[in-house]
Order: structure tokens, then sequence, then C-alpha cells
């Protein structure tokens, strides 16, 4: 009929008129019922697919999507969900197939059924016509499969509940798209035609054998600092079993007075990829020079577009506040040095910890150089006013009390923003002057080596972020491709060179995953949206003048 035809070719609002008629002369046509209800719903006149939905009708298949549809749009996504499960899809034609999954999809990855929500978008990118959408589609797949956790993902690898499409993107993300790069190859031999090899490191056709320009400055006061930087990117290099990068090491000078000269050189020579500089003074030069063709990666902060790559002590900070809150601290006293590195400790720290719902009570700078913070601590942690009470309770009932001071009880933890000698001086403090039994938090930044065990019996109970290579891990010795125990100082710096290294084979994969992780010396490292590359730490205590590993 006319109505079902204009209905086909889209014509959603003149098929209305001619649906609507045949549909009151009878009631009882499934077909027409079905285009009518779905020309409205195209209309957006959701009173009127409403109105058609409660009279007497049929509950065929594409009715329930449409109620999905709805539902879904109101927020309703566990009533949509368990309507499509109402949903006999093989009798669909493929443009309703198509509305099923997305729905499906839509709703199970809002209701955080990550699994399943991939099962449904492996579907519709089946269904997809056109490579545009496929891409859509693959990638909502992998923000899906990195959520999912791992041993929900071992659990449904080889589940027979998943079709072989669906299995191959499991075992990709099983092992993290070939992050090691080994994963990656065995992957592709047995998934050669898989659509998720996109997304695989070893498929990003790099060109072999590129050259890498490294800007240090190996010579003046960030000598040491750059020259450890420079023994970790080679130790990886030298590790490099298929050698594909050759690496030119420019010196920039102890003030950036070669920084132009070595920018600019590095370009000349045709290099595939610039890593560095390290030093402030040399990053502020950088970030006023046109930028080149080929990706930067700095290896410190700054206000430019390049990748970051840095040991930021304001994202150890954060992190911070995040292990604090997930261990359910609430109410946080910030102790910092009045310097700037202090201030924007503090500052890191303080906002990270608001936006997840914690309250800062209070913070206190102190004169890193002093010795005795005795009446500064007694007065930022309550003890003046908890001996004002006692005198005052004495007064009042006149008669002597036997009473102890106690700190202030809105308190939840204390938040440590320090370098190993203040940290030293101040946390023996705070357990002389009564709060011994509140938590107290910290970032690497106080971690003075594992040998130094007075040092670290001073810091007893102290947790703090560290990097893995500086965690007593006999795991992590050995998976190394180079003995550990021959790196006895500036092992974040060497960690950093290291794992600046393997970004440079998986900087492309990761821009396009976003988010892929590698596993580094430095950290659990990703890519934010930014372009700066974040590190996971771990987390330690001091303990009996050791340090032991935490969850």
């Amino acid at each position: 009929m006319a109505g079902l035809a204009l209905y086909e070719q889209q014509d959603y609002f003149a098929a209305t008129d001619l649906l609507t008629q045949a549909w009151n002369r009878n009631n009882n046509d499934v077909e027409v019922y079905i285009a009518l209800l779905d020309s409205w719903k195209h209309l957006g006149e959701v009173t009127q697919v409403w109105k058609l939905l409660n009279e007497p009708n049929t509950q065929a298949s594409e009715v329930k999507i449409i109620e999905a549809e709805l539902s879904a749009e109101e927020d309703h996504c566990a009533q949509a969900i368990a309507q499509t499960d109402q949903v006999d899809i093989h009798n669909l034609n493929a443009a309703w197939q198509h509305r099923y999954w997305q729905i499906r999809a839509q709703c199970l990855q809002t209701n955080k059924k990550y699994l399943e929500s991939v099962a449904a978008l492996v579907q519709l990118e089946r269904l997809a016509d056109d490579e545009l959408m496929n891409q859509v589609w693959r990638n909502q797949i992998v923000n899906n499969l990195i959520r999912i956790k791992e041993d929900d993902l071992i659990l449904a690898i080889g589940d027979a509940t998943y079709d072989t499409i669906t299995q191959g993107w499991l075992e990709a993300a099983y092992v993290n798209f070939g992050a090691d790069g080994i994963s990656g190859a065995n992957w592709s031999l047995q998934w050669p035609e898989h659509p998720a090899g996109q997304y695989f490191l070893d498929m990003n056709e790099v060109k072999t054998q590129q050259t890498v320009a490294v800007l240090l400055p190996l010579s003046g006061r960030f000598s040491s600092a750059a020259k450890a930087v420079q023994r970790g990117m080679l130790t990886a290099s030298v590790a490099d079993e298929l050698n594909e990068y050759e690496l030119q090491f420019y010196d920039t000078g102890s003030q950036a007075e070669n920084l132009s000269t070595a920018w600019y050189a590095a370009q000349e020579n045709g290099v595939d990829m610039i890593i560095g500089p390290l030093d402030k003074a040399s990053i502020g030069m950088v970030e006023q020079m046109p930028a080149p063709a080929i990706p930067v990666v700095l290896l410190n902060q700054s206000e430019s577009d390049h990748f970051q790559f840095t040991l930021s002590p304001e994202g150890e900070a954060q992190q911070a506040a995040e292990r604090m809150y997930e261990d359910g601290q609430r109410r946080v006293f910030i102790i910092a040095p009045n310097e700037p590195w202090g201030e924007r400790m503090t500052q890191a720290f303080a906002q990270r910890f608001v936006d997840l719902g914690g309250q800062i009570i209070d913070n206190s700078y102190f004169q890193a150089e002093q010795n005795d913070y005795s009446a500064q601590l007694r007065k930022s942690l309550g003890l003046i006013e908890s001996q004002l009470r006692a005198k005052n309770l004495q007064g009042f009932l006149k008669t002597d009390l036997s009473s102890d001071e106690v700190v202030r009880s809105d308190m939840d933890a204390i938040f440590l923003a320090a370098r190993p000698e203040f940290a030293r001086l101040i946390v023996p403090q705070l357990k002389f002057h009564h709060a011994g039994e509140v938590p107290v938090y910290a970032t690497s930044h106080v971690f003075n080596g594992l040998n130094n065990e007075q040092h670290n019996r001073d810091l007893q109970g102290v947790k703090f972020a560290i990097s893995p290579i500086e965690l007593p891990s006999s795991q992590l010795m050995e998976i190394l491709p180079f003995d550990l125990n021959r790196i006895t100082s500036s092992k974040k710096l060497f960690a950093l060179g290291f794992d600046a290294y393997q970004l440079i084979t998986r900087l492309q994969w990761m821009s396009r995953l976003n988010t892929g992780v590698i596993d580094g010396l430095t950290g659990k490292i990703n890519l934010g949206f930014d372009g700066q590359f974040r590190r996971g730490l771990k987390w330690a205590q001091y303990n009996n003048g050791s340090i032991v590993a935490l969850p």
C-alpha cells in the first residue's frame, strides 16, 4: 500500500496520514501498526507513540525495540535492557538489528556491563556499511574492553557465549594490545585478519631504523641528572633486540645556551623524533620556538602542546590525594615547607582531594631550615585548645583533673609534602606531639633509599608513593634485561630514560588507543588526551627501618 511505500522511502511525514487511515480501517494489521509507530517515533512525536503503545497491540520485536529506545531516552537503561531481552533478533532485518544492538550497547555500557556491551558493539561493527562507522564502533569496543576487570576477562576468554570475533577482541585486551611487543606478534599470528589488529603496536607501520634526537644538559650543573637519563636510554637501546632506533645525543648546555643549536641541528639531520629537553630553562626556550613536523616528547613540564613525560611532583601529589580518598580518609591536614615547591604540592593535592569529595581542614607551611616545630605543631594539631579546655574545666569544677592533650578530632589523616631532610624532622615531632596514631601520607620525595636505616626509622609508619624501580622487588629484577643491582644511584632518572625509550616505539600506538598502558620502571604509564603521560605509582610504607610494598 502507499503508506507502507512512503515509510520504506523514509518519508515519514507523508506516511503517517495514509498509515493512520489504514490503521483505523484495520487495527489488526501488524505491519501497518509497526510502520505507523515507527514513523511517529522518527518524527519525534512521542505523545503519538505512547498513545499507540497504550492501545491493544502486537508484541512484535520491532515494537519492543521502539519501547526500549524510549526508555533509554528517559535514562531508564535497566528497563531498556529488559525490553530488548524480549526481542527475537533472528526474524529482524538488518536495519532493525542495528537498532537493537545499538540500544543494547549503549545501555549495557551505561550500566557498566562492559563485557556485554563489547559483544553488542561487535555486532554493530559487523552490520556497519562504511569504514567510518566501523571505526566508531571499534573505538568504543576498545574503550569498553579497557574497563573490564582482568578476572572477568580471563573467564570470558574461551566462553562459547561469545562469537569468534568477540573472542579475538577479548584476547587482544588480555595482552594489552601488544604493549610488550611480543604478545602483539603472537596475537597477530593467530588473528591475521581481525579488526583489532589496527590497534596493535606491531601493526603501526612504523618506519624501521628511525633516528631519535635526545636533547639533554650533558654539561654543567644538571649533567649528573642528564647522564642518569642517558644511561637509562642506552640500556633500553641495548636491550632492544630489533635495534630499530638510532639515538643521537645533543648537549643543551648548563643554562640552555646550546638548546637552539641542538634543536635545529636535529631537525636538519632528518631525525624522526625529538626527546627532551630536561631542564626548565631549555623547556622555556622550546616553548618559544616553532613546532617541528615530527613528534616531540619533553622530559619536563611545559605549557606547550608537545607530548610530556615527566617525574611531575604535582602529579604525585594528585595520586596521593586519590590514594588517601580511596583509603577512606575524608578530612585531611596538609603539612608542607614554606617555599614555592611546597605551595605547588599543596595546591595540586588540595584541588584533587576536594574534587574527589574530601575536605582540607587546615594546611600549614613550615620553615624547612628550622629544627623545632613545636609551637606551630601544637597550634595546628589543636593541642593548645585541648590544654585550655582542660584548664577551663578544672576552673569550673574547682578541682585538679588528670588530663592528656589530644589532637583535634576532625582530622583523619595528614598529607606531608616533604623532601627527606624536612620529613625526618617533622615526622618524629608529630609523634611527640600526640599525632602518632594519625596516618601520614607522602609522595616519593620523602624516600632516601633502601640503605638509609636511621632515616627510614624516623619515618616509621609513613605511607608514600614510589616508582617500581625503587621497590625491593625480585619479580621486577627477573623481567628486566639488565642487573638492577648495578643501578645504585639516580634510579628514578635512570628509569625515566629507560621508559622514555619504550615510548619511542609505542607513541603512535598510545596516541591511537589512548587507553593503552605500559608497565614501566617509573610506573604504569598511560597517555592522556592532553598529550601528557601519566605514571601510576606503587605505594609503600616505612616499617622498622625498611620499607614494605602496599597493595
